[in-house]
């Protein structure tokens, strides 16, 4: 299903997720080890990287990361320029 404008958040929220959740694959990291960086509990992080399911009609939390939270998970995956242009401009 192409994406529509009118969820562009939505949609943001979700690449930035999937992009959290493959750095942790790529670099050995557990959700433990993030929490533990970013001050919070496993438990949170969980949370927060949860992506909803369509088929139980879940909605985005769009309040999971605070921008503070966001710029230290790029400097923990040591995110490259691009990336970070991507997942932070609309």
């Amino acid at each position: 299903m192409p994406r529509v404008t009118i969820k562009k958040k939505e949609y943001k929220l979700i690449d930035f997720k999937v992009w959290v959740i493959g750095q942790m694959a790529l670099n050995h990291k557990t959700q433990a080890q993030l929490g533990e960086a970013l001050g919070v509990t496993q438990g949170e992080i969980s949370q927060k990287l949860k992506i909803p399911d369509k088929r139980k009609k879940e909605k985005v939390r769009l309040d999971a990361f605070t921008l503070g939270q966001v710029l230290e998970i790029f400097d923990y995956f040591d995110a490259s320029p691009e990336d970070r242009l991507r997942l932070l401009t609309m």
